[in-house]
């Protein structure tokens, strides 16, 4: 895998939810999904989402964030010294945070802290999630995305890593008939 650019073209497709939105202030989303779980590993991507699952008792075995909301997320029970720093720029995924995601799927309690964004983390999260997993993120002025990693889930992820993919060729192209 190489660094993936998110065009414009493709941002609209990723601004909504893949899963259930759970909507809300302050911790009501994160108390209503602790009572849709069932003892799923869980995977957190978000600073503000982590914080306030954190604060519901929920522990997730892997957590991204990017310290954006000057959020202190200290070494705890919860992550111990599994922290892993990767770069990855603003509308890009890159291979070192996908490698860092699969490296910590199998791990219990994983903290990757991001300088940058770490938006476009749960397209690999959800492909990279064992089946029945789940995946939370933030949807910006609503709550809380619960996406319940399926088949089909992993299907409509691929196929946006595909799309994007398939962007970069075409513009390869243009750029050769140029």
């Amino acid at each position: 895998m190489k660094d993936l650019t998110i065009s414009e073209e493709i941002r609209p497709l990723l601004k909504k939810p893949f899963g259930k939105v759970f909507k809300g202030k302050d911790l009501k989303p994160a108390e209503e999904i602790k009572k849709n779980l069932k003892g799923e590993k869980v995977i957190v991507v978000g600073d503000v989402t982590l914080k306030n699952i954190l604060a519901v008792g929920i522990k997730p075995s892997l957590a991204i964030i990017d310290l954006k909301t000057k959020r202190k997320i200290k070494k705890n029970s919860v992550f111990k010294e599994k922290v892993a720093k990767v770069k990855n720029p603003p509308g890009m995924i890159t291979k070192d945070l996908w490698d860092k995601i699969h490296e910590s799927m199998g791990k219990k309690g994983s903290l990757i802290v991001v300088d940058g964004e770490e938006d476009l983390a749960v397209l690999p999260c959800i492909i990279e999630a064992d089946w029945d997993s789940v995946v939370l993120y933030g949807q910006p002025d609503e709550g809380i995305v619960l996406v319940r990693v399926t088949e089909e889930k992993k299907f409509d992820a691929g196929t946006i890593i595909k799309m994007i993919l398939d962007q970069e060729k075409w513009k390869l192209k243009l750029e050769e008939k140029r």
